[in-house]
Order: C-alpha cells, then structure tokens, then sequence
C-alpha cells in the first residue's frame, strides 16, 4: 500500500488499480461525519443523480456506490462505467457543526485486488467543516487520484452549492436545522485547485511562485483567469540549439511553462515533445520534477529541423485525451521547418481542432522566421489557430512581457472557436 502526499497526482496504473473495480474506504472518527462521492463535470455538478451519499446511496447505473457508512464510510467505484458527462468523482467529508479536523483519525484507502494507496488528510486540515478529500479524474485517455485535503467553513449543503448545486431550504436530505443557511459565499472550484497548486509550489518549489503569480496577472487581463486546458511543450532539440541548452535558457522556458500549466491546467502539468528530424515524447513536466528537468531528459541533439511529425504526434495525444479541454501548445525553436508544405497541411487541418499553437522563435542573429509569420497570416483555416512571436538570444524578456507574449491571441482563439462550434 503506497503511502500518498497531499497535492499528489499518480494514474491509477501506477498504483496496480483497476478503475473498473475501486474499492474506497474513509476512516473518520468524529461521530457525525457525513461522506459523499460527487460526479462531477468539469468541476460542475451537472446532474445531482450522481452524487452519491447517506440519501442517495448509488449513481443511476450503479457506477458510484455507497457500501458501508459510520465511523468507515465505505464506496465501489466502476469509474470505466460512468458516462462521458461525469469526468471527474470527488470524495468529500463534511459536518454540520464541528472542524471535521476535530476527528483523531481521517484516512483515504483505495484499494483493489492488486494494489492501492492510503492518505492521511487529518494534518492538513485546519477548521473546515467541509473538506475535499480526493479526486479521480480523466486525464490523457486514462484516470488519475489526485490527493486533495482542502476545504471550507460550511456542510454539506454549502459543499453542494460550491460544486453549483442547489440546496432547497426545506429538503431533509441536506437541511441541519430548520433555519435556512444564509447565503454561502461564493467558492469557485477552479480557484480552489489553483489554489493547493499555488501552496504546492511554495512547499516544494518557492522559486516559482513568483512566476505562477505573473503568469495569473496576464490571463486575468485576457478574461482567461478561469480558462482550463493542457498544455503542451515542444522544444527543438536541432543542433543549433545547443548553447540554449547549455545556458539553461531551455529549462527556464520549462519552467515559464510550468507557470501556465498552474493556473490553466488543473493537474499543474506540461506535457513534453522534442523534435529535430524525429518527433518524441518526453514525458510530464509538473511541481514534483521542475528543478533541473531539462538536463534530466538527456537531449540527443539531431540534424535537421522538421515541424510537421512533432505537430502529427501533438494532435494524436490530444485526440487521445478526447478533446475534452482545449490545448495550448507553446512551440520553441531557433529556426524554420525543412518540410513547409507538411507543415501548411498540419496547420490547417488542425484549425478545426481545439488546439491553439503558439509558435516562440529564438533569435540567434540572421534567422529568418518568414515561414513562421506565414504561419501566423496563414490563409484557408477555419479559425486563425497561431500566433508567433521572437525574442534575442540570450533571452533577457521580463518575465511580464514575455507571458504577455504567451498568452496574446488566446483569448481571441478561444471566442472564435466557440463561435466555430470547434470548441464546446
């Protein structure tokens, strides 16, 4: 049994954990303690049927159930059965009158028959009523635990309106006592998860708080405080980038990234591809590897500099991952593609696609980046999916003016995508 940190995000694979057959178990010792399992939409309670608790002890198709309550509150999860609608389940405690900090013991076990991980929330609570213990979510194709342990003053019932349900004041299902709540104040899920990532990057990597926040100021200006996507990385990894490299100019673009990541994606992760003649994936960049992570991938540098198989394997993943979020793809390279035309057809058939790509040229004296301003102009596309832009070599852009950069044009590329039903 793995023993799980708060702020942890593991895919159930890694775990030996099956997630068509989880068994779950809450061991809470403050008497009281009310637990439920929310199926959520994007952090949105879209249909009440799947939230699961002492009322309701099963989802309609039996995804989600409620096995045993008390001082174990006990649930069987077939998350491979739960329907296209339901991307995330959220486990909660909650209690009407008392800090759920109050209990001597509050654990999460998940377990199945080969496998499984337990995490003790208890020293990271402070005085919620209400507390976000764990979270199953989709990511990539496949299902993830993310350990949560945050929370708010508040029941059940407040717990209810924090995921946009609605509590009527006389429902004995939720209602404490027969006085009406007054009005909870508004808390916004993606705020919250923003948030523990935030705190996370203070425990284990201070150095880029900073960073995170001037991020957040230039999706704030952009209406995009509360965008969700992925992000993508590509580095080119052609043998003119090797003093980029060498400097640790590439791993502070990483690192840049990785700010994005904190508040546009709610895993806090970046997703990594390298190509020069060859396309590769390179793995997962997030709050738990950032510090020297370029080094650590090893970087082979190749002879050539081609565009379109990197772009081919980005589409493909995010084909994979079901489209369900928009991706934005911060694209680095010193240089033009050797294959334009593969490249024209990448573009514009990715136009109809919910990918933003975002093309950052390194210039190193005489690089001519036509191509990738044709890019940026292109002609044919169902929406202007790219935006491009350079800087010197070395890079010496303030932090600010280069997240403006990174972000210009998103905001735009997102109204009109939606306007194009490209995405939901």
């Amino acid at each position: 049994m793995t023993a799980l940190q708060a702020g942890q995000r593991v895919p159930l694979a890694d775990l030996n954990l099956d997630p068509a057959a989880l068994d779950v178990q809450v061991h809470c010792t403050l008497p009281g303690t009310d637990v439920t399992a929310f199926g959520l939409q994007d952090g949105r309670l879209a249909d009440d049927r799947y939230m699961v608790f002492y009322n309701q002890p099963a989802s309609p198709g039996g995804e989600v159930r409620l096995t045993g309550q008390g001082e174990r509150t006990a649930f069987t999860l077939n998350l491979n059965a739960l329907p296209a609608s339901v991307t995330e389940v959220v486990l909660a405690a909650t209690h009407d009158t008392q800090p759920v900090a109050q209990a001597g013991t509050l654990t999460v076990t998940v377990g199945g028959a080969a496998g499984g991980g337990s995490f003790d929330v208890k020293p990271h609570l402070r005085a919620e009523k209400a507390v976000m213990l764990v979270r199953f979510y989709r990511h990539g194709g496949a299902w993830r635990l993310a350990t949560v342990a945050q929370g708010f003053d508040g029941g059940l019932d407040a717990l209810v309106r924090h995921f946009g349900g609605e509590v009527a004041a006389d429902s004995p299902a939720l209602a404490s006592d027969p006085t009406p709540p007054a009005p909870a104040a508004p808390v916004n899920l993606r705020k919250e998860r923003q948030r523990v990532l935030l705190d996370k990057a203070q425990a284990t990597q201070p150095h880029l708080v900073n960073l995170i926040k001037t991020a957040n100021v230039s999706l704030e200006k952009r209406g995009l405080g509360e965008a969700l996507y992925r992000v993508n990385l590509v580095l080119d990894i052609s043998g003119s980038m090797s003093r980029e490299y060498r400097s640790g100019a590439v791993q502070d673009l990483a690192e840049r990234a990785l700010a994005l990541a904190a508040r546009l994606d709610d895993d806090g992760l970046v997703d990594v591809y390298l190509f020069g003649v060859k396309a590769h994936r390179a793995g997962s960049l997030s709050l738990d590897n950032a510090r020297g992570f370029v080094d650590r991938l090893n970087v082979k540098l190749e002879g050539g500099t081609h565009y379109s198989p990197v772009m081919q394997l980005v589409r493909e993943d995010a084909r994979a991952a079901g489209n369900t979020l928009p991706t934005l793809v911060l694209f680095i390279t010193d240089g033009g593609s050797s294959n334009r035309d593969a490249v024209i057809r990448q573009m514009t058939d990715s136009s109809r696609e919910p990918i933003f790509w975002k093309f950052m040229g390194i210039d190193q004296g005489g690089v001519n980046f036509d191509f990738l301003e044709k890019l940026d102009d292109l002609r044919g596309r169902a929406v202007d999916n790219a935006d491009f832009f350079s800087v010197p070599a070395p890079i010496t852009t303030p932090d600010p003016q280069l997240f403006e950069l990174l972000v210009n044009e998103l905001d735009s590329w997102q109204r009109s995508a939606q306007a194009a039903g490209i995405l939901r």
